[in-house]
């Protein structure tokens, strides 16, 4: 099944249907405190992207294509000549040829598994500002390198976004499917997996109805959509949205005002999956952010 791999954190929804006041009043928020909220939740995301696992200092990603990888094969500027990778049937093993070579806080002296699916086991080597991890897609098993000390993340000022309003967020209802769904879900790579819906969200604007299926991620709902913006105001790739799991009511707080950009926006090494067709929307969905695109010298 899809792994969507923790690959993001944040958002909230919401929709108006025909139901009573009550039903919707301990949803209700002025328009100050959605402010607030909007802000506090764009301050976190801007936080995330810059951290040590954000998307921002992610500056490789190199595929084995034979059994053994050398450092001078992985084409990073200034990457030290730290090792050789070895794969053999899925697993990742690693051999220093540097000193101060770190899994956590332990120097690395001898050769060393460091990715197992089978123990759930990926581990990060360390060495200076660099971090290397294996991971795995489909059949293909690499190498994501990033660097804390990568220019974009210092250049970063952050991300240009509609404007925030109360119209974006809606009561919508959610809707399971009875057993859970499969559907595909396909990657930039070309990539396509399936992936476990566990039901869809439902939400009128403007007097018609819409509906995205939602996966299932940790204690939330993952939303991967495109709508009338894509390609235009925001990403052709669609963007992203978390949502919490529904109410006993079976009501949910939809709010594009937190809809964000998938990490390929930021960088040519990650692997996003990409809106299934039932979640294209025609709707302009005119909140949330903006496409960022790097600004180059």
């Amino acid at each position: 099944m899809l792994n969507l791999n923790r690959y993001f954190t944040i958002i909230s929804l919401s929709v108006v249907f025909a139901c009573t006041s009550s039903e919707v009043s301990h949803y209700a928020i002025e328009e100050t405190d959605h402010q607030k909220e909007i802000s506090t939740w764009y301050s976190d995301r801007m936080s995330s992207l810059k951290s040590e696992n954000g998307w921002l200092n992610l500056v490789g990603l190199h595929w084995f294509e034979e059994d053994t990888l050398q450092a001078s094969e992985l084409d990073v500027p200034d990457f030290p000549m730290m090792g050789i990778w070895y794969t053999s049937a899925g697993k990742v093993y690693f051999e220093p040829a540097l000193d101060n070579v770190k899994i956590g806080n332990e120097v690395i002296h001898n050769q060393v598994l460091i990715f197992d699916p089978e123990l759930d086991l990926a581990s990060t080597l360390i060495y200076e500002d660099f971090r290397i991890t294996p991971l795995q897609r489909g059949e293909l098993t690499g190498l994501r390198i990033r660097d804390l000390s990568a220019n974009q993340v210092q250049e970063f000022t952050g991300i240009e976004r509609f404007p925030v309003s109360l119209d974006w967020r809606m009561i919508a209802e959610f809707v399971p499917y009875v057993p859970v769904k499969e559907i595909p879900i396909s990657n930039v790579l070309g990539q396509t997996y399936p992936a476990k819906a566990l039901g869809y969200l439902r939400f009128d604007y403007e007097g018609k109805a819409y509906q995205l299926d939602a996966l299932e991620e940790g204690d939330q709902l993952f939303l991967i959509f495109a709508d009338g913006t894509s390609g235009a105001e925001t990403y052709g790739g669609g963007r992203y949205l978390y949502v919490n799991k529904a109410d006993s009511s079976g009501k949910v707080v939809l709010d594009f005002n937190k809809a964000f950009n998938p990490p390929c926006v930021f960088t040519p090494f990650a692997t996003c999956p990409l809106p299934p067709r039932q979640n294209i929307l025609t709707l302009a969905i005119e909140a949330g952010e903006k496409y960022w695109e790097k600004v180059k010298d």
